[in-house]
């Protein structure tokens, strides 16, 4: 006859192992992330959310929003993309929209990738080709 505690020890070791599986695609399960590799498989997010959202860091996306400020000499490449009150330094390609006057007066839609800045509650989005 086992001991009662054997027991007691091989069922929790049981129930223990049993929830340490790879979790499989089901109704609580996330859905695997799937890096997308143009602009047309990208999720759509705002402005908002990047900077809210740790979540959405190293996540590629389309984010939308007009052009705020784009920088000039050392600094070409490096501009603001902003929606409403939010806006969020981009690093890339700097739209012709946000070469025009008056700044900011169309709206515009990019690719980029997520990324963390100097300070891990900052946030930027690293511009890719559409």
């Amino acid at each position: 006859m086992v001991p009662r505690a054997m027991l007691f020890s091989l069922f929790n070791l049981i129930v223990w192992t049993s929830g340490c599986g790879t979790q499989q695609a089901g109704a609580g399960a996330a859905p695997a992330y799937v890096v997308p590799l143009s602009a047309a498989e990208a999720p759509m997010v705002t402005v908002r959310q990047i900077v809210e959202r740790d979540t959405l860091v190293g996540r590629r996306v389309r984010v939308g929003g007009v052009c705020g400020v784009a920088g000039t000499g050392p600094s070409a490449g490096v501009w603001m993309l902003q929606a409403g009150p939010w806006a969020i330094e981009v690093r890339g390609l700097v739209p012709a929209s946000c070469l025009k006057e008056p700044v900011g007066s169309e709206a515009l839609t990019i690719f980029a990738q997520i990324v963390e800045g100097t300070d891990s509650t900052e946030r930027l989005l690293l511009r890719l080709p559409d």
